[in-house]
C-alpha cells in the first residue's frame, strides 16, 4: 500500500510541475490553440459550410477533423521532454520519481491536454462546417478514445526523440507510423457517429489499440528514460 501510495504521489506530482511550467511559459497552449483555430478557419473558408464535399461531408470531414486535431497536438506534445532536456531538470526528475511515474505523469498531462484541444476544436468545427451529428454519444467516445491513442503514442515518441538533434522533423518521422492505426480507426468511429452508420468495431480495435500503446509505453520507458 505504502508503494502505490507512493507512485500515485509522484505521478501526480510529474503531471502538476508540466501544468504549472506551461502555465507559466504558455508555450504548447498558445502553440496547440493557433494552430487549430489557423487551420479550422482556413478549411471552414475553402470548404464553406455547405462548400464543395457534397454529399460525401460525412466521409471527409470527418477525416480533416482528425487532421487538424492531429498537427495542433504535434505542435504541443514533443515540447513535454524537450523542456526537460532543455532546462536541464531531466536528471533531478530521474532521481525524484521512478521510470513508470514519469511516464504515466507525462501521459495524464498529454491526455489533459488533448482533450483540451477536443474541446475546442470539436464543437467549432461541427458549427463552422455545419456538420451534422447522428449520435453525439459515439462521436465524444470517438474523441475520447482516439485523443487517448495520440497521447500514449506522442508521449513514448517524445521520450525517445528528446535528447536527439531535430527533435520537431525526427518525432514527425517516428511519430507517423505509430499513429497512423489510431487515426484511421479514430477517423471511422467519427464518421460513424457523424452519419449514423456502423462503425465495423472500430472503436473497440482502437481500445485495444490504446492497451498495447500504454503496456509498451510502461515496459519500453524505462530503458529509454534511464538508459
Amino acid at each position: 500500500m505504502p508503494r502505490r501510495s507512493s507512485f500515485v504521489a509522484e505521478t501526480a506530482a510529474v503531471f502538476l510541475k508540466d501544468w504549472r511550467t506551461e502555465l507559466r511559459t504558455r508555450y504548447a497552449l498558445n502553440a496547440v490553440a493557433l494552430f487549430a483555430v489557423t487551420t479550422l478557419v482556413v478549411v471552414s473558408l475553402g470548404l464553406g459550410p455547405l462548400g464543395a464535399v457534397g454529399g460525401d461531408r460525412a466521409s471527409i470531414l470527418p477525416v480533416l477533423l482528425w487532421l487538424i486535431l492531429l498537427f495542433a497536438a504535434s505542435a504541443g506534445l514533443p515540447r513535454s521532454f524537450a523542456h526537460e532536456e532543455e532546462t536541464h531538470t531531466a536528471t533531478a526528475l530521474r532521481l525524484a520519481a521512478r521510470p513508470v511515474a514519469v511516464f504515466c505523469g507525462k501521459l495524464l498531462y498529454s491526455l489533459t491536454l488533448i482533450l483540451a484541444i477536443e474541446a475546442l476544436v470539436a464543437p467549432l468545427f461541427a458549427a463552422m462546417l455545419q456538420l451534422p451529428v447522428e449520435s453525439p454519444g459515439r462521436l465524444v467516445a470517438a474523441l475520447a478514445v482516439g485523443g487517448y491513442g495520440l497521447a500514449a503514442a506522442s508521449t513514448l515518441v517524445a521520450a525517445i526523440v528528446a535528447q536527439a538533434r531535430g527533435k520537431g522533423a525526427l518525432f514527425a518521422v517516428l511519430a507517423f507510423p505509430v499513429l497512423i492505426p489510431v487515426l484511421l480507426l479514430a477517423m471511422a468511429a467519427t464518421r460513424a457517429a457523424v452519419g449514423g452508420g456502423a462503425e465495423d468495431g472500430a472503436l473497440l480495435q482502437a481500445l485495444l489499440y490504446d492497451a498495447s500503446v500504454t503496456v509498451g509505453g510502461l515496459m519500453l520507458f524505462p530503458p529509454i528514460w534511464n538508459p
